[in-house]
């Protein structure tokens, strides 16, 4: 009865209503984060603004710090693009990443339905993906940072070389290479050699399936390799030669540098990213299910689960360790390796529905099935969806390090009178830049960003929202406080106070605002 079309088409309708609201539900409701997502924005504004696709960003604003993005572009083209279609703003820079997400939901019931034979269990692999607090996130699949994109060019990479290996036909073969080549030129194109760190798994899987010797033997694999190196090499290349020191500069900062050093707030222990998978329900409920593709390994059957399951195995351990090494260990290393453990956590869900539809078939037991399907449920369905949901939903507290935008965001709705104002920061703020410039550029604003506060002059109106920038603002002037956010003030300096010294001691007395 199961088999039959309609129940084929509401269950794939179910599946796509579950996954739309992680992944796209309030998309663009939070502000531009600090790092690193604005300095993404920033990159694709530039570049949809001044037509310049193959270049960075310089100065996206007068008066900005210049922190200069060194990544690949690849993916930026696509929020390009986004950008062209819908406009500078928030959903226009997410919705690419959005989207790749989405693809990656529809990879593994694809894969599952061809190779696997069952897309139940690519269903059970979507469904453990966008429930998991480390993939649905920000600097993941909820922004407009790139890693939830390199996932999917990665997992659609390990996908066609697995279908390489397997396929039989030449023309099959010359077919699943073709994507397997523009999958990587896609991945190195946005995060340089972290877009190879799945080739040591494919080496060893190939050893595995006794194919090595025969892939190095075709020219097509080092035709695919050329086209790489081609691709990669030709943009560095250029850039090189619009901006000297670039290369050296990305291969130091992206590379060397973060590998052997550990940068400040980010000097983590070996099993940082281990712990997160359960001690901050990363990757909960779904590791408890990992053991069941495991076991599969030992199976002495060969089948095509086995096989995919041991290169989805050696994809996520070997990035584990890899990363692991790192000295420097960001918060966001990890996320190409959910969607392998989607996929594995997928397997064991799926194995588990089989138990539970045998059990059933057994009509004394079909209590203790119920039971058990009902407790199941409860935990690995409604309590995941529902904590993804929460977190989707709107945030419960705005974040602080972006209380700047929050304030912009209210005098746009507030106070449009004011369009001329400084915005006093003194240290690198990206997502600062990024709206100055964007309202400079669109919508008329005289903006002026300063890192001095004693240059203010009476009658300067001035955005404020740092502690030393406020303490100094207030010691030094009259203010005349338009609007507020938080700790964040706009402000006209009314006029200037006087610093008298009287036996030793600093007090403080109103002038004359001259």
């Amino acid at each position: 009865m199961m088999d039959k079309p309609w129940h084929k088409y509401l269950i794939f309708g179910l599946y796509c209503v579950a996954i739309y609201f992680p992944v796209f539900l309030h998309l663009d409701w939070q502000l531009m984060n600090n790092w690193d997502e604005s300095l993404f924005a920033m990159r694709a504004a530039y570049m949809s603004e001044e037509g310049h696709y193959l270049r960075d960003y310089s100065l996206w604003v007068d008066g900005g710090m210049l922190h200069r993005s060194t990544k690949p572009p690849f993916t930026t083209w696509l929020q390009v693009l986004s950008f062209k279609a819908f406009g500078i703003n928030e959903l226009a820079l997410r919705l690419p990443i959005a989207l790749c997400t989405l693809g990656l939901t529809m990879l593994f019931p694809w894969f599952s339905r061809k190779k696997l034979g069952s897309v139940n269990l690519g269903y059970c692999a979507g469904f453990v993906l966008v429930t998991s607090l480390g993939f649905v996130r920000e600097h993941g699949s909820r922004t407009g940072d790139q890693d939830a994109a390199l996932a999917f060019y990665m997992l659609a990479g390990a996908m066609a070389f697995y279908n390489y290996l397997d396929a039989t036909e030449q023309r099959k073969r010359h077919g699943w290479l073709a994507v397997f080549t523009i999958t990587t030129i896609a991945a190195v194109m946005t995060k340089y050699a972290f877009g190879l760190l799945f080739f040591p798994a494919f080496l060893i899987y190939a050893i595995y399936k006794k194919q090595l010797w025969s892939l190095l033997k075709r020219g097509t694999t080092w035709l695919a390799l050329l086209a790489v190196v081609v691709s990669l090499g030709g943009w560095l290349a250029y850039i090189e030669h619009q901006l000297p020191g670039f290369v050296e500069q990305a291969f130091h900062h992206e590379m060397t540098d973060r590998y052997s050093t550990a940068y400040a707030g980010h000097d983590h222990p070996f099993n940082y990213y281990f712990l997160r998978f359960w001690e901050d329900n990363y990757f909960m409920p779904w590791l408890l299910l990992l053991p069941v593709p495991l076991f599969l390994l030992f199976s002495k059957q060969r089948s095509s689960l086995r096989d995919f399951s041991l290169l989805m195995f050696l994809c996520v351990v070997l990035e584990l360790l890899v990363i692991s090494f790192s000295k420097t260990k960001t918060d966001h290393y990890d996320m190409v390796i959910y969607p392998p453990m989607a996929m594995l956590a997928g397997v064991g869900l799926y194995q588990l529905g089989l138990a539970a539809r045998q059990l059933w078939q057994e009509k004394s037991l079909r209590p203790v099935a119920l039971a058990a399907a009902i407790f199941t449920t409860i935990l690995l369905f409604v309590m995941p969806y529902r904590a993804i949901i929460k977190r989707v939903y709107k945030p419960e507290a705005r974040d602080r390090t972006m209380a700047y935008g929050y304030l912009l965001q209210k005098i746009q709705e507030k106070q449009p009178d004011f369009k001329q104002f400084t915005i006093l920061s003194a240290v690198y703020n990206g997502q600062v830049d990024y709206y100055a410039g964007l309202l400079k550029r669109k919508k008329g604003y005289k903006i002026k960003l300063s890192e001095h506060p004693k240059l203010v002059e009476v009658g300067d109106t001035v955005i404020a929202c740092e502690p030393q920038m406020l303490d100094t603002l207030k010691v030094r002037y009259e203010l005349n406080i338009i609007e507020t956010e938080g700790r964040c003030i706009l402000a006209i300096a009314t006029g200037k106070k006087e610093a008298i010294f009287e036996n030793g001691e600093l007090r403080i007395e109103s002038g004359s605002g001259k």
